[in-house]
């Protein structure tokens, strides 16, 4: 039995689109520049605008390994579906507007969590540690 939290906020950033859609679908980097949300990333196959990639995402207290597809729509969306492991269903799309000076990022979550997590039984705990890992993204956007 699973619990499905949907999640959706939106993010203002001073930069240009192309940065920030440069930066959110760069995941090769997460690693490196989000250790504390992204522990280990091995990409399995890389195809046109499509990844294969087995990933360590943690929340909060909590660490889920999956094996995600990443799909870039370049210039302004990308899109991670969990197509195995832990949260398997789940998914993040990131929507990004050209503003006038800046950047809106919308993103919608739902994440699909099994029992023996918690299911996701506290709502906001999530929600917060995910805008948390958008709030580093977003710092590490506008520090260049």
């Amino acid at each position: 039995v699973c619990l499905l939290t949907k999640i959706t906020f939106e993010k203002i950033v001073k930069s240009d689109p192309n940065r920030v859609f440069d930066i959110v679908s760069n995941f090769e980097n997460f690693e490196k520049l989000f250790p504390q949300y992204y522990p280990s990333i091995i990409i399995k196959s890389v195809r046109d605008e499509s990844s294969l990639v087995a990933e360590h995402l943690k929340l909060h207290d909590t660490e889920f390994v999956i094996m995600a597809k990443h799909f870039n729509h370049v210039p302004y969306r990308h899109e991670m579906r969990v197509i195995g492991g832990d949260i398997k269903g789940s998914y993040i799309i990131e929507k990004i507007i050209p503003l006038e000076s800046k950047t809106k990022i919308i993103v919608e979550a739902e994440i699909n969590t099994p029992k023996r997590f918690g299911g996701f039984l506290k709502n906001s705990v999530y929600d917060k540690a995910l805008e948390d890992l958008y709030d580093e993204i977003i710092s590490v956007i506008e520090k260049n």
